[in-house]
């Protein structure tokens, strides 16, 4: 099977492809010609590596993440279990909204920051599977954590305004993990940064 281009992003690339005879999916950073060559590699190889190893992290967090079949350094590129399903942003219900919630809770509670959790990275299998780790990392500050929050309220306030209690739906699978002390102590959080942004663009 030729690798088919699914979508071209801003720092990589994914082509539907083959591995094992299977459906796959190829995940390749570009090289960027505005960066230094040495630089460009160095930067591609290392965001490659962490990404498989957060998709790895995550799965011992009991986060449920494609399986990787193969991580090149050299072309900075991962390929990946394909996964059937719909994707969450096209199928949203209020008891995917608590799933989703439980999942960012799993995630926190190892310190992992997705850095883009939305509708479009999840997709509904038999499981619930999160995707795409390529802008996250560690970190235990409750700052991080609610800037993860904010971005899913965000999206849930204007793409899916249609389905009924999106966020209290989310809060509370979260609520579920983390205890309900933690995640107000997170939500208080939230609320600092929303209104920051608001008066950012009073001002």
């Amino acid at each position: 099977m030729h690798p088919t281009l699914v979508k071209r992003g801003a720092e990589a690339d994914i082509y539907l492809t083959e591995w094992g005879g299977k459906k796959a999916i190829s995940k390749v950073r570009t090289p960027k010609q505005y960066r230094h060559q040495a630089l460009d590699a160095t930067i591609r190889k290392h965001r490659t590596m962490a990404e498989a190893s957060f998709m790895s992290a995550a799965k011992s967090a009991g986060v449920m993440t494609p399986f990787v079949h193969f991580v090149d350094l050299v072309d900075a590129e991962i390929i990946m279990e394909f996964i059937e399903g719909d994707s969450v942003r096209d199928a949203l219900t209020p008891e995917l909204c608590y799933e989703m919630g439980c999942y960012a809770a799993m995630l926190h509670a190892s310190n992992i920051i997705h850095g883009d959790l939305t509708t479009s990275n999840f997709i509904k299998n038999k499981k619930l599977v999160l995707l795409d780790f390529g802008l996250s990392y560690y970190s235990e500050r409750t700052e991080d954590v609610a800037t993860d929050i904010r971005l899913i309220k965000e999206v849930f306030t204007s793409a899916h305004i249609a389905v009924r209690k999106t966020f209290p739906n989310f809060v509370e699978g979260y609520a579920s993990i983390a205890g309900k002390k933690r995640t107000d102590k997170i939500l208080e959080n939230v609320k600092e940064i929303e209104q920051r942004g608001r008066y950012a663009r009073v001002t």
